[in-house]
C-alpha cells in the first residue's frame, strides 16, 4: 500500500506544479485583463453549477477508462502504459471537446447575452481569451479527474511501480491536444447560434487533425510530384506531435506545434467576433479579404515553424522513470559521428498480431525507432525510418518484406488465453546505406533491441567491418565433422559465429601459415591445446606479436564431449574394429601460460597439465534442484563471501573480491555468468604483465582434482562429487585479461626492422572454460521464458560479446548493452499468473505421482498374480528334466502361463491408458481453472476501472441538481409547489 501511495503522491506533485503554472498564467491575465478573468469565472462556475456538466464529465471518464483498460491488448502487452487510450483519445476528443465549446458563444446568442458581453469595457481579445480560459479550465478539471482514476488503477496493478513520469507526460500531451481542439471548436461556436450545429461543426473542424493519422493508410506511401502526400498529411495532424508525449518525451517541436495551431484558431475567433465592426461598412468585403490574408499568412508561418522545429528540437526531455525513451550515451555518440552525406534507411515490419511475450519487444522497437529518427534529425544526420506497423501476414507490405529483404513470418509456440497454440508473426527490420545492407529477420524478445539497432546502423554506416579470425580447432566453431572412434558426428556451425558476423567479418583460420600483425583485429581460439604443435606455436607467435586474442581453454568440456580436454591425449578417429588410432601430438598449454605469466592448480603431466576444477557452494535459483552440481559455478554479483580477503590477484591486503569485476569494461554492469566444470588461473609471482580478473568465485569455494572428477563421472557416481570437495580457497579466478603495459598498444608495428618498443602490445583474454559458450545460453538469451519456473538471468552471451569488443576496441557496443530500460509491468497480474502456474505445477506433480503409484501397484498386482504360476512352471520344468512330467504337459503349461501373462499385461495396459487419460484430463482441468482465474481477475479489473470512476461525478452531479432545485423552491409558497 505504501508504494502505491508513494507513486500517487509523486504524480500529484507533478500535477501541482503544472496547475501552479496554469494559475500563474491565469493570474497574469486576471491582473492585466480583468474583463477576461470575469468572463472566464462566469463560464467556469456556470458549467459546474449545472448537472449537465457532471454528466459530460462522467461520460468523459467512462470513455477514457474504457479505452485504457477494456481492450485485451492492455493485458496482452503487460505494460503500465496508456497505449490503448492514446489510440482512441483523438476520437474521444471529437465527442467531448465540442460538448464544451458548443455553448461558448452559441449559448450567448441563443439567450441574447452576447450583446451584453460586447458592451463590456473590454476588447475582442478579452472576450475570446476569457472564453478560452474558461473552456481550458473546465477541460483541465475533467482531465485531472480522469488522470486520478487511471493512475489509481495503474498504481494498484503495478503495486506501486507506476512510471509517474510517463503518465504525467502522456496526460500533458492530452492537455495540449484538448487545448488545441478547444480553440478550433470555439471557431465553430462563433459561427452559429444553434447548440446542435455548434457541436457538429466543432467535431467537423477538429476531424481533419484527428483523422490525419489515417492519411497514409488511405493514400499509401507512393510519391506524387516528389512528395509523399500520405506521410505529409499524417504528420500535419495531432498524432505526430502527440506521439512524443505518449512515449514519455516532452519535446519543444511538439509544444510549438500545439501553441501555434492554438494561436491561429484563437486569432480566427477574434476575427469572427470583431467582424461586426466592418461587415456592414462599405469596405466590408475588402476587410474580409484582408483578414483572410492575415489568417493564411499565420497558417503559413505556423506550418513553417512546425516543419523547422520538427527537424531540430531545441529541447527534449525523457520524463519516464525507467528512461525507456532515451538512448544510451554510446548510441548518441554513434549518431553524432555518422556521416551526414550517407543517409541510412530503416524499413521495419511488424505484424498486427503479436504474442504476449513479444509485446514488450514491439513496444521498445517502435519507441527506439522513433527516437533514432528524432535524435538523428536533431544532430543533423539522416535516418529515414519506414515503419510498417500492424500489417497483415498476407498484405502487400508483408510480401514486400519477404521479397526485398527476406523478412518472413516466423512461427512461435505460445500459451495465451488458456491454450497452447502456434502463432506466426513478423517483427524484423532492414538497414541500408549505399550498397551496405543488414537484415534482422526477427527481434527475439530476450535480445536487447537497442543493441541490435545500434549494431546494424553502425555496420551499414561505416561501410567496412573489422575482421576477426576464429581458429579451427576441435571445437569446430564453423561446423564440421567430429570423429570419435568409428563414429562420425556432424557438428553444426556455432550460433555465436552468426552473432559475430552481424558486426564483424568473420574468417576461419587454420594456422597453416603465420599470422601477421594487422591481418586480423582479433583472434578467437577455442580449446587451442587441441591444435597441432606447429599450429599452436603460430598462435603463440601471433599473441607475442600483439594480435589481440581471446582464448577459451577448458580442462573438462562437459557440454562438448567431442572436444579434447586439456590434459587428455588427442585420439585419432577411424581405427580398426572400433579402436581409435594412435594419440596425436597437440599443443602444450603450459607454453601459453609461460607466455601469459599464468599458473593453475593441478598436476603437471608430460607435454600437458591436469588442471584442478573449481567448485562453489552457491545456487541463486531456489526452484532448481537443491542437489545442484557444485562444479556449476554461478558467478553472481550477489554471491556470498564478499568480505575483505587477502589474495594475490585481489590487489593486496584488505581487497574486496568481486565475482564480476566492476573495474573492467567487460564485466562492469553484468549480473550473472554460469560456467561448468571450469579451471582456475592465477598470475605468477611478480608478473611483468598486467592481469585483470574478470570472473571469480567466492565464499564456499575451492578446487578438486581432475582425475577424481573424471573417475566419478566414468563410474556414474556424480552424486559423490559434493563429498569429495576438500581444498578450500578464498577465491578462484576463472577468467582474466592479460596486457603488456610496457608497450604502446596504439602504435602500429612497422613492417621492417621494428623494435620491441614499436611492436603492438600483448593483449589477451583468457577464459578457463568453453561451456559458457554452449548454444543453450544463446537459446536462453533469445527465449528467457524457456524455463519460466527458474527465470534464468545468465549473461554468458553478453560476456563473450563484450570480450571480443574489448579486444577489437569496439567498446561503444559494451556501453550500449549495459543500457537496459526499465518498464513498469502489471505486477499484480504477474503474481496472479505465477500463483496459478505454481498451483498447476504442484497439482501436475501430484497427478504424476498418483499415476506412477497406480502403475507400480498394477505391476505388483500382475507379478503377484503370476507368482504362483511361475513357481508351478518352475517346478514342472525341474520335473521335466528328471523325466517325471511329459514334455507336452510342460509345453501346455507354458502356453497357459503365456496366455495368462498376456491377458494380465493387456489388462494392465488398458488400465495404464485410462490412468494416463485421467491424468491428462486432470492437468487440462487445472490449467483451464488457472487460466480462468487469471481471466477473471482481468475482467474484474476492467469492470472496476470503468465503473468506479463514474460514481463520484454522478454523486456530485446529483448533489448539485438537488441543491439547485432547493434554491429554486426557496421563497415559494407551498400552494404553488407541485
Amino acid at each position: 500500500m505504501i508504494p502505491v501511495l508513494s507513486a500517487l503522491l509523486t504524480l500529484l506533485l507533478y500535477d501541482v506544479i503544472f496547475v501552479c503554472v496554469l494559475l500563474a498564467i491565469f493570474g497574469l491575465v486576471a491582473g492585466t485583463k480583468r474583463a477576461a478573468f470575469a468572463v472566464m469565472k462566469r463560464n467556469f462556475v456556470g458549467y459546474f453549477s449545472n448537472p449537465t456538466g457532471y454528466v459530460f464529465l462522467c461520460i468523459f471518464v467512462f470513455l477514457t477508462s474504457t479505452a485504457a483498460f477494456w481492450p485485451h491488448d492492455f493485458f496482452n502487452q503487460n505494460l503500465a502504459t496508456l497505449d490503448q487510450l492514446n489510440y482512441w483519445y483523438p476520437w474521444i476528443m471529437l465527442v467531448f471537446i465540442p460538448a464544451i465549446t458548443m455553448s461558448i458563444w452559441a449559448e450567448e446568442r441563443r439567450q441574447g447575452t452576447d450583446e451584453l458581453l460586447l458592451t463590456l469595457p473590454a476588447d475582442d481579445f478579452d472576450i475570446v481569451i476569457g472564453k478560452y480560459m474558461a473552456a481550458a479550465a473546465i477541460f483541465t478539471a475533467s482531465l485531472l479527474f480522469s488522470q486520478l482514476s487511471t493512475s489509481v488503477t495503474l498504481a494498484i496493478l503495478t503495486e506501486g511501480g507506476l512510471d509517474t513520469g510517463l503518465i504525467f507526460s502522456t496526460y500533458l500531451g492530452y492537455w495540449f491536444v484538448g487545448a488545441t481542439m478547444i480553440a478550433i471548436g470555439m471557431v465553430a461556436s462563433f459561427l452559429t447560434g444553434n447548440l446542435t450545429v455548434g457541436f457538429i461543426l466543432g467535431a467537423l473542424f477538429n476531424a481533419p487533425l484527428a483523422f490525419a493519422s489515417l492519411a497514409e493508410t488511405v493514400l499509401g506511401r507512393s510519391e506524387l510530384m516528389g512528395l509523399k502526400w500520405g506521410e505529409l498529411i499524417k504528420n500535419s495532424g495531432i498524432a505526430r506531435p502527440f506521439d512524443d508525449f505518449g512515449r514519455g518525451v516532452i519535446s519543444s517541436s511538439s509544444v510549438i506545434y500545439f501553441i501555434f495551431v492554438t494561436a491561429v484558431a484563437l486569432y480566427f475567433c477574434m476575427v469572427l467576433i470583431g467582424r461586426r465592426h466592418w461587415t456592414g461598412g462599405k469596405d466590408g468585403n475588402t476587410m474580409a479579404y484582408h483578414y483572410l490574408a492575415r489568417i493564411v499568412a499565420l497558417i503559413v508561418i505556423t506550418i513553417s515553424a512546425v516543419v523547422m522545429f520538427r527537424s531540430k528540437d531545441v529541447a527534449r526531455r525523457d520524463m519516464t522513470d525507467g528512461q525507456v525513451s532515451s538512448l544510451a550515451p554510446a548510441t548518441l555518440k554513434l549518431i553524432r559521428e555518422l556521416d551526414s552525406d550517407r543517409p541510412i534507411k530503416i524499413d521495419a515490419y511488424i505484424s498486427n498480431e503479436i504474442p504476449e511475450m513479444y509485446a514488450r519487444t514491439r513496444y521498445e522497437l517502435i519507441n527506439l525507432l522513433k527516437e533514432f529518427k528524432s535524435t538523428a534529425a536533431a544532430n543533423g544526420r539522416t535516418i529515414e525510418v519506414n515503419l510498417y506497423d500492424n500489417i497483415d501476414l498476407f498484405s502487400e507490405e508483408a510480401a514486400l518484406a519477404e521479397e526485398r529483404f527476406g523478412i518472413e513470418p516466423v512461427t512461435r509456440m505460445v500459451r495465451e488465453q488458456g491454450t497452447v497454440q502456434q502463432k506466426r508473426l513478423i517483427m524484423g527490420a532492414a538497414f541500408r546505406a549505399g550498397l551496405q545492407k543488414v537484415v534482422v529477420p526477427i527481434f527475439e524478445y530476450g535480445i536487447p533491441v537497442e543493441y541490435e539497432l545500434v549494431r546494424s546502423i553502425n555496420t551499414v554506416a561505416s561501410g567496412s567491418r573489422k575482421r576477426i579470425g576464429v581458429v579451427k580447432t576441435d571445437a569446430n566453431m564453423n561446423g564440421g565433422v567430429s570423429m570419435q572412434g568409428m563414429s562420425m558426428a556432424r557438428i553444426d556451425r556455432h550460433p555465436l559465429m552468426d552473432e559475430w558476423s552481424k558486426q564483424y567479418t568473420v574468417d576461419e583460420v587454420d594456422l597453416e601459415s603465420p599470422i601477421s600483425v594487422g591481418q586480423y583485429d582479433a583472434l578467437i581460439a577455442v580449446q587451442p591445446s587441441s591444435l597441432q604443435p606447429a599450429q599452436f606455436q603460430r598462435l603463440l607467435d601471433a599473441m607475442k606479436a600483439g594480435v589481440p586474442t581471446a582464448v577459451f581453454e577448458d580442462p573438462f568440456p562437459l557440454g562438448r564431449q567431442d572436444i579434447t580436454p586439456t590434459s587428455e591425449p588427442k585420439q585419432a578417429g577411424g581405427g580398426m574394429f572400433g579402436m581409435g588410432g594412435q594419440p596425436q601430438p597437440k599443443g602444450n598449454i603450459v607454453e601459453m601460460w609461460d607466455l601469459l605469466q599464468l599458473r593453475s592448480d593441478g598436476q603437471p603431466q608430460p607435454e600437458s597439465f591436469a588442471s584442478d576444477l573449481v567448485w562453489q557452494i552457491f545456487n541463486p535459483y531456489p526452484n532448481l534442484d537443491q542437489n545442484t552440481d557444485p562444479l556449476w559455478l554461478f558467478i553472481d554479483e550477489n554471491s556470498p563471501g564478499g568480505s575483505r580477503l587477502t589474495t594475490p590477484e585481489a590487489g593486496g591486503p584488505e581487497s574486496v573480491i568481486a565475482s564480476l569485476n566492476p573495474d573492467s569494461e567487460i564485466t562492469n554492469g553484468l549480473r550473472q555468468v554460469l560456467t561448468l566444470y571450469a579451471g582456475s588461473i592465477y598470475p605468477v609471482d611478480k608478473p611483468t604483465l598486467k592481469h585483470t580478473p574478470l570472473l571469480r568465485t567466492r565464499g564456499d569455494t575451492g578446487t578438486i582434482e581432475f582425475s577424481k572428477i573424471n573417475q566419478l563421472l566414468r563410474t556414474g557416481r556424480q552424486n559423490e562429487i559434493a563429498r569429495n570437495i576438500k581444498t578450500l580457497k578464498p577465491s578462484c579466478t576463472v577468467a582474466m585479461t592479460i596486457e603488456d603495459e610496457t608497450k604502446s598498444a596504439d602504435k602500429p608495428a612497422e613492417a621492417d626492422g621494428e623494435t620491441s618498443s614499436d611492436a603492438p602490445a600483448l593483449k589477451v583474454a583468457y577464459v578457463a572454460d568453453t561451456d559458457l559458450m554452449l548454444e543453450v545460453f544463446l537459446q536462453i538469451r533469445a527465449d528467457p521464458n524457456s524455463a519460466p519456473d527458474l527465470r534464468f538471468q545468465f549473461q554468458n552471451v553478453t560476456f563473450v560479446l563484450n570480450l571480443i569488443d574489448w579486444l577489437t576496441q569496439e567498446t561503444d557496443f559494451i556501453e550500449v548493452r549495459k543500457h537496459e530500460p526499465i518498464f513498469a509491468s502489471l505486477r499484480m497480474i504477474d503474481l496472479v499468473k505465477e500463483d496459478a502456474n505454481k498451483g498447476v505445477r504442484e497439482q501436475t506433480e501430484q497427478f504424476q505421482k498418483t499415476y506412477d503409484e497406480k502403475v507400480r501397484e498394477a505391476d505388483e498386482a500382475r507379478e503377484k498374480a503370476l507368482q504362483s504360476l511361475k513357481e508351478e512352471l518352475k517346478d514342472m520344468q525341474e520335473k521335466s528334466r528328471d523325466g517325471k512330467i511329459p514334455q507336452r504337459v510342460l509345453e501346455a503349461k507354458q502356453i497357459e502361463f503365456q496366455t495368462i501373462s498376456e491377458r494380465l499385461q493387456t489388462k494392465q495396459d488398458i488400465s495404464n491408458v485410462k490412468a494416463k487419460r485421467e491424468q491428462e484430463k486432470n492437468i487440462a482441468d487445472i490449467r483451464r481453472e488457472a487460466d480462468q482465474k487469471v481471466t477473471s481477475i482481468q475482467n474484474k479489473v476492467k469492470g472496476y476501472a470503468v465503473a468506479l470512476p463514474c460514481i463520484p461525478p454522478l454523486i456530485v452531479g446529483v448533489v448539485v441538481f438537488a441543491a439547485r432545485r432547493l434554491r429554486e423552491r426557496e421563497n415559494i409558497s407551498k400552494s404553488r409547489l407541485k
